[in-house]
């Protein structure tokens, strides 16, 4: 069992930035007049593909992270290189798949993807001075 409570806190601020990414992106697509069905299913895959595949991240890194302060560095190692090669090929899988089928919208589901790396450049922005990002600094 999981029980990186600051990891699973992280989790949740990312998975509600990407929501509101998303509902953005859907309300552009509304705004100019190419909103569909597609597009509201595309952009919800593509939020949970996203969402589960930094989950995936924040567990296996918070596991690693573990793993080598209980003094087996190398095997964290080839647990993150490891898990970010199954993640790839999971989510490549996955969009291969959906993206083959007229139901959802390519760009709505692969706009996402980017959007947890703007939910952590937004959170660092306005991350107060006396709060810890995740990590250590002396």
């Amino acid at each position: 069992m999981f029980h990186n409570n600051a990891a699973i806190r992280q989790f949740f601020k990312i998975a509600i930035c990407v929501a509101v990414l998303t509902a953005l992106e859907i309300g552009v697509y509304a705004a100019i007049g190419r909103f569909s069905l597609q597009v509201l299913w595309g952009a919800l895959f593509g939020a949970a593909a996203s969402a589960l595949n930094f989950l995936a991240l924040t567990v296996t890194v918070s596991r690693a992270a573990d793993r080598a302060e209980g003094g087996d560095p190398i095997k964290a190692r080839a647990a993150v290189q490891g898990s970010s090669v199954l993640r790839l090929l999971v989510l490549a899988a996955a969009y291969i798949l959906v993206l083959r089928f007229t139901t959802f919208d390519p760009l709505a589901a692969v706009l996402p993807l980017v959007f947890v790396q703007i939910s952590i450049s937004l959170m660092e922005f306005f991350r107060k001075d006396g709060e810890k990002n995740g990590s250590q600094r002396p």
